[in-house]
C-alpha cells in the first residue's frame, strides 16, 4: 500500500488492473500481494514508468505494449518491456515450428 500511495502522489491517479488474482508468471510477486499492474490516468505510461523506477519503494517496473505497467516491491531492481501473448498464439507457433521440422526432415 505504501508503494501505491507514493506512486499516486508522484504521477496522479491510476487504474489498478491486477493485484493478487488472475494469471501471472510462476513465482510472480502478484501471488504474494507484492505487485500491481496498473494504467496511469494523468500521464503517459513512459513517464509513469520512469517515475516508478526512481522510487525507493519500487523494486521492479515492467511495461506492456498496451499501456499497462507493472510495479512490485521486490528486492531487486528489474525493468522490462513485454508483450502479452495468448496461450493460443504460443501453441500455434509451436505447432507451426514442429510442422516445419517435420517437412524438412522428409
Amino acid at each position: 500500500m505504501a508503494m501505491i500511495s507514493e506512486l499516486v502522489a508522484k504521477i496522479g491517479p491510476i487504474q489498478v488492473t491486477s493485484t493478487c488474482g488472475g494469471r501471472h508468471a510462476r513465482h510472480s510477486q502478484h501471488y504474494s500481494g507484492k505487485a500491481i499492474d496498473f494504467r496511469p490516468l494523468a500521464t503517459s505510461p513512459r513517464k509513469a514508468a520512469a517515475v516508478a523506477r526512481s522510487l525507493a519503494s519500487v523494486g521492479g517496473v515492467g511495461s506492456y505494449s498496451n499501456g499497462l505497467l507493472h510495479a512490485d516491491v521486490g528486492e531487486r531492481e528489474i525493468s522490462w518491456y513485454g508483450h502479452k501473448r495468448s496461450r493460443y498464439a504460443a501453441a500455434a507457433s509451436k505447432r507451426s515450428r514442429y510442422a516445419r521440422v517435420a517437412r524438412n526432415s522428409n
